[in-house]
């Protein structure tokens, strides 16, 4: 297990869709401080150069998580998206961002996070002229440990008091993406002792989705990480594995979010596979 503040490495990051293995495109995670453990999951940064190649069009299933996304001339807060996120990638770029945990980025823009779903602000919005100038920065820097240690500057000279709400808002997103079991809502209540509809408030107020979305989003990830091992899967069995009843619902589900079905996507990582 990396310590906080460690390289996690340049690996395929979790939820992925499709990826490039020539080293054009470049990942690094670094974990935070000790101090900011409560508030941020990690730090990122994606890097290309297809100067002379063909554009490349990154495919992401969602995470229930804000993201403080800083670009050239185009940083901005991202809310949670509800669909699959794509960007294309041309030329060179790159860009650099803040994950927080599920549920804590609601002590900085106090307001419920229901309103950001689907949508981005301008970091100014919630972290005034300050927020603004980040952008140049970190992205003056080269030095991946110099562009953190600048970003958690940033973040303890605004930090709000510790909220324990989110901090438990955290816990159970966390739980929920590690126990495969749990496949509804109603064993998250049992588990944490709280009712329905005091859960349904919870997220809608500090994660901006309902609960069953990030139980089956984080279900999504999980086929996701399966299917990319490029062995034979019965869609029946996995679909039951996952806590579906109905593997046509199963099938829908995953569409709905990827774009296409489960069989169509590992056809998909195949190809690429093959071509590499």
């Amino acid at each position: 297990m990396e310590s906080p503040g460690s390289y996690a490495g340049a690996g395929k990051p979790r939820g992925v869709l499709n990826h490039v293995d020539d080293g054009s495109v470049r990942h690094w995670i670094r974990l935070p401080s000790p101090d900011l453990e409560w508030v941020i999951e990690h730090y990122w940064s994606a890097s290309w150069d297809l100067r002379g190649g063909q554009p490349f069009t990154q495919e992401t299933i969602p995470h229930p998580a804000v993201h403080f996304v800083l670009e050239e001339n185009n940083s901005m807060i991202f809310g949670v998206v509800k669909k699959r996120w794509t960007r294309a990638l041309e030329g060179k770029g790159r860009v650099f961002g803040l994950k927080f945990k599920p549920g804590c980025f609601y002590p900085f823009l106090e307001s419920p996070l229901s309103g950001l779903t689907n949508r981005t602000i301008p970091p100014g919005n919630v972290f005034g002229r300050p927020g603004e100038l980040l952008e140049d920065a970190i992205l003056s820097l080269n030095d991946e440990g110099e562009m953190v240690s600048v970003a958690e500057q940033f973040l303890r000279e605004r930090m709000p008091e510790r909220d324990e709400t989110a901090v438990l808002v955290s816990t159970i997103a966390d739980r929920i993406r590690n126990d495969r079991e749990i496949v509804s809502v109603e064993e998250i209540t049992k588990r944490f002792g709280i009712t329905l509809r005091n859960m349904q408030r919870l997220f809608d107020r500090y994660v901006g989705v309902s609960p069953k979305w990030v139980i089956r989003v984080y279900r999504l990830h999980e086929l996701v990480k399966r299917l990319d091992t490029g062995e034979p899967m019965n869609l029946a069995h996995l679909s039951q594995d996952l806590g579906y009843f109905d593997q046509s619902h199963f099938v829908r589900d995953f569409k709905s979010i990827a774009g296409r079905t489960p069989t169509e996507h590992q056809r998909q990582f195949r190809l690429g596979s093959a071509s590499e």
